[in-house]
């Protein structure tokens, strides 16, 4: 009975451990990191571990995940730094760049929030 009250309450507690290791994988990076910063492709936070207290310096390349179509920002692509200037962010969550529209002669001011698919795991920048 011993036996079969441990093994229970150890799958309790990995099924708890398994459910705060996935709720910190729904984007909303923001909520969870502070000193944010973008330099090129690149955005650097300092992010909670699963703690809830030690802090993690962290980088994620965004160039593989955000494209430039036609002078808009857009998490349907890639390479947006190839045809984009002066990116930066708005806040602690937006992006902004002024990316080339497809007629290579102007650009156009554009912003994404990265909230939607950048992520805080485990003290981790991820794509998701």
């Amino acid at each position: 009975m011993l036996k079969i009250c441990v093994t229970f309450l150890s799958a309790i507690f990995l099924s708890f451990n398994m459910a705060i290791a996935n709720a910190w994988a729904t984007g909303e990076f923001s909520r969870t990191c502070e000193n944010i910063s973008v330099e090129g492709s690149t955005l650097t936070a300092s992010c909670e571990k699963a703690d809830g207290y030690t802090l993690s310096t962290t980088s994620i390349d965004l160039n593989p995940y955000i494209a430039n179509l036609d002078g808009t920002l857009s998490w349907d692509g890639d390479k947006f730094a190839l045809t984009c200037a002066n990116i930066g962010l708005a806040g602690t969550n937006r992006l902004r760049a002024e990316c080339e529209r497809a007629d290579g002669e102007t650009y156009l001011g554009t912003y994404i929030n990265l909230d939607e698919h950048i992520a805080n795991i485990d003290g981790k920048l991820k794509f998701e």
